[in-house]
């Protein structure tokens, strides 16, 4: 876990995908020029894996979901003076979602979730805070298209990107898009600018 811009407190929370703190969510966070928490699954920041499957299996080893979302919930319980947003990447979106009913989230402005696969397991949740849930058309495990209609019918900001495959935000995944990147990477700096923050921070 490591907090950018330490002199600032944090006003974005960033989990990570399997791959943990790697130098492209550093690139995220210069991008949305805003103080940040990264939390990632493992202690050792410094890990690096040579493919998903790897990274995934170390996942696991670490205690997968539900270790994360524990991680996840002290570090925002921490912080929960000054975060304003969640950004969550697969299993970081899945974690964040587990949580999404605490009372820590009411304090949030809004968390935007990529491809959190393990949402579909937890989809009867009603989460504290507004939820923008972004999925890959493409998922081997399951059909997005069916998650996310269900989702819509109960009421959450839900959608699909047409064409895209799991992983579509994190340049070291074999679904990396840099268009979807360079999309969502705007899209979130917008979305922090049209609240005040990055005038106010």
């Amino acid at each position: 876990m490591s907090v950018s811009a330490v002199a600032r407190a944090p006003v974005v929370l960033i989990a990570t995908d399997v791959f943990g703190h790697t130098a492209a969510v550093d690139g995220l966070v210069r991008q949305l020029g805003q103080p940040a928490l990264i939390v990632s699954p493992f202690e050792d920041s410094s890990r690096h894996f040579v493919s998903e499957q790897e990274a995934y299996q170390a996942f696991l080893a670490e205690g997968g979901i539900a270790r994360f979302a524990d991680k996840l919930a002290a570090a925002q319980l921490a912080h929960a003076d000054s975060l304003r947003y969640a950004i969550g990447f697969s299993a970081g979106a899945s974690a964040l979602w587990v949580n999404a009913e605490h009372s820590m989230m009411s304090g949030l402005r809004q968390m935007v979730l990529f491809y959190g696969s393990r949402i579909r397991e937890y989809r009867q949740l009603q989460p504290l805070c507004p939820v923008r849930l972004i999925f890959a058309e493409q998922e081997a495990a399951f059909s997005p298209t069916e998650l996310v209609q269900d989702l819509q019918r109960r009421g959450h900001q839900a959608e699909l990107l047409k064409g895209s495959k799991h992983g579509f935000m994190n340049v070291y995944s074999r679904g990396s898009c840099v268009k979807s990147q360079a999309r969502y990477g705007d899209e979130l700096y917008r979305m922090m600018q049209d609240t005040g923050i990055a005038d106010a921070a």
